[in-house]
């Protein structure tokens, strides 16, 4: 089977769920209804109707629709109960339409038998639309890939693509690869990818994923993956986990299930044993009664329910960029208590900025600013790229000379032959500059010129948008505790925390020092959710209950070892989350109560007498739809405080 069947398959099984009483690929008989078949049963069931079932033309009619509607339903039984499947529900409806054509009930046989098709039918279809959203996602492959080589451009399959190839992608193509933009500029739609709505502006040197649609113009891209290893095949991967990872709640359903339908044949059985004797009544009518039970017995309905919410949910999050690898992981994110960040490309862009110039006495900012972007002018530590960017103005590198960059130190040249040095305050220190003992806060520069402290400048990373929403909703959620691991200083770790107001942070961490803190922190109250995005957050990715890995791009080892993805790499996604996970848990609540509801109450309407074989088929088809709707419902909840 290829991968993309197996995807295909992988949905088709996840539709109906595990455990799921019916045959086929949905609940029901094999496939739907065959038009000419079915056109055919109803014509000779209206005939059979205006002829009466008394005269030989009218039998016969009858008998001809029963066949005609009710094959597959007949088939399936048969070939369910050669192998050792008889407890599902198309030997139900087989045993229930032929004991009613026993009792000369033949309208009310054949009349069953469409109602239950018809109902199979609609089910089938609206099944079939909970699945569209992720199931078009794994449509996104490409069939070909526009290879440019020596100025000649020539399609090739995917899979036989090299990083480091040239690839040509027209105006409304899909990016088949993931890479680096070398030319042209669009306007990209990433909605496939990280559920972002807004239209995304790319040129030179813009990173893509494979999955992005180009808007506008061509687009040279030089990929960096090959196909097995892109951002969408690994997408597609991690949903088709998703349709095997079950849930506990379908677990014990499906337990449940295989209690129930033999304990409902043997209360039917006992209802059309003791009918009789306990009010006199026919044999027939104890037959009848019991026929009703036994269509309304099975709890495909049930066990169905419960997927398709699971389903639902995953599709609903798809949807906004959020990627869950199967419904035990979507159901245990409502259980979450405690969630644990990484800091840096998680809570923080990993991008520096000055945040503060405090020059000394008698020294002006612009001074400061002058002296330390020239000397670090050349250097290549992002701190010193920050400076000269806070800087601003013009650099002139003739006037720079003896630039020294010592690694976890500072820099020390000199510039108009004067000397100037920018670092820690131990590098300062060390080249005999009185420095002050003032407490630092995130990363501080001391900047001296001639063996003279000029000031300092603060510099921190700058927080992701989000982030500070995120604290908010998670804790409006019942988040108990929210916890920072970092390898970062504790100064930079205290900064961060504070400006969120987190609970915990602990710094200088080493990734087995952060896995302790993690199960340091499980079992203390609720589930523990760890959210990272780099391969050194690998352990404790896959060491918490929950592992949320940040961006579709990230490490693979991240990719590999969480439970959910975040396309969007924004913090504000994990209480988004947590909150389609609740919804989720409602909605299968809600189907669960409504269906055993009314399938007891049709069930003693039945044993009364009061309920015949219409409603005992609307009562097991017709919940079904329902359930169906409601799980629909998934795709309208709030996942975000005052956003649909």
């Amino acid at each position: 089977m290829s991968k993309e069947h197996s995807h295909e398959h992988a949905f088709e099984e996840m539709s109906c769920g595990t455990g799921c009483c019916c045959s086929g690929g949905s609940c029901g008989t094999e496939g739907a209804i065959r038009p000419v078949p079915a056109i055919l049963g109803i014509a000779l069931f209206a005939a059979a109707l205006v002829a009466g079932g008394d005269t030989w033309f009218g039998l016969a009619a009858y008998a001809g629709a029963y066949l005609l509607i009710g094959w597959d339903v007949l088939k399936t039984a048969f070939i369910g109960l050669r192998h050792g499947r008889a407890m599902d529900e198309n030997f139900l409806m087989s045993i229930a339409s032929l004991g009613a054509m026993f009792l000369g009930d033949y309208s009310e046989a054949v009349g069953v038998m469409l109602f239950y098709r018809v109902g199979e039918y609609l089910q089938e279809r609206a099944v079939g639309s909970s699945r569209r959203s992720v199931r078009e996602l794994m449509k996104l492959r490409p069939d070909a890939v526009h290879v440019k080589e020596d100025g000649i451009v020539r399609d090739l399959p995917p899979a036989e693509v090299e990083p480091g190839t040239l690839i040509e992608v027209r105006a409304g193509e899909r990016i088949p690869l993931d890479g680096v933009i070398v030319g042209g500029h669009s306007v990209l739609d990433t909605s496939a990818m990280t559920g972002e709505s807004l239209p995304v502006e790319a040129g030179e040197g813009t990173s893509v994923m494979a999955g992005y649609i180009n808007g506008q113009g061509v687009l040279y891209v030089r990929t960096d993956r090959d196909w097995k290893h892109s951002a969408l095949a690994r997408v597609q991967e991690l949903v088709e986990a998703a349709s095997g990872n079950k849930s506990r709640i379908e677990g014990r359903l499906s337990r449940f299930s295989r209690i129930y339908t033999p304990l409902v044949i043997a209360i039917a059985v006992l209802v059309f044993l003791c009918y009789p004797f306990v009010t006199g009544g026919s044999w027939g009518d104890g037959l009848f009664r019991a026929l009703v039970l036994l269509v309304i017995s099975c709890p495909c309905a049930l066990v169905l329910s419960v997927p398709l919410g699971f389903f639902a949910g995953i599709g609903r999050a798809a949807r906004n960029g959020i990627l869950v690898k199967g419904s035990s992981y979507l159901d245990a994110l409502r259980k979450v208590k405690t969630v644990v960040f990484d800091k840096t490309g998680t809570l923080t862009e990993g991008v520096f900025a000055v945040d503060e110039v405090l020059p000394c006495a008698g020294v002006s900012p612009e001074s400061l600013l002058y002296w330390a972007a020239h000397a670090e002018s050349a250097a290549s530590h992002p701190l010193g790229r920050s400076i000269v960017k806070a800087y601003g103005g013009a650099l002139f590198p003739e006037r720079v000379a003896d630039m020294v960059e010592m690694t976890g130190g500072g820099v020390s040249a000199r510039v108009e032959g004067r000397s100037v040095l920018a670092g820690k305050k131990t590098f300062l220190k060390d080249a005999g500059v009185a420095v002050d003992d003032l407490e630092e806060r995130g990363a501080t520069i001391y900047v001296a010129l001639d063996g003279v402290l000029l000031g300092r400048l603060r510099m921190s990373d700058q927080v992701k948008p989000g982030a500070a929403l995120a604290v908010r909703e998670l804790r409006d959620l019942g988040v108990n505790r929210l916890v920072m691991l970092t390898g970062d200083s504790s100064s930079a770790g205290r900064e961060v925390g504070d400006r969120l107001g987190l609970d915990e942070v602990f710094s200088g961490l080493m990734p087995a020092e952060k896995l302790e803190h993690i199960q340091e922190l499980k079992g203390v109250d609720g589930l523990v959710a760890f959210v990272g995005d780099g391969m050194n957050d690998a352990p404790s990715l896959a060491g918490a209950d929950i592992g949320i890995a940040m961006g579709g791009v990230g490490s693979d080892a991240a990719l590999q070892a969480a439970d959910v993805v975040l396309m969007k790499g924004d913090p504000v996604s994990v209480p988004e989350a947590i909150r389609l996970s609740m919804a989720t848990e409602r909605i299968i609540v809600q189907n669960i109560v409504m269906i055993l509801g009314i399938k007891i109450l049709v069930m003693v309407l039945g044993i009364l007498g009061l309920a015949g074989m219409w409603a005992a088929v609307m009562a097991d088809v017709g919940v079904c739809l329902l359930a169906v709707g409601n799980s629909m419902r998934i795709f309208r909840v709030k996942t975000r405080q005052g956003k649909e």
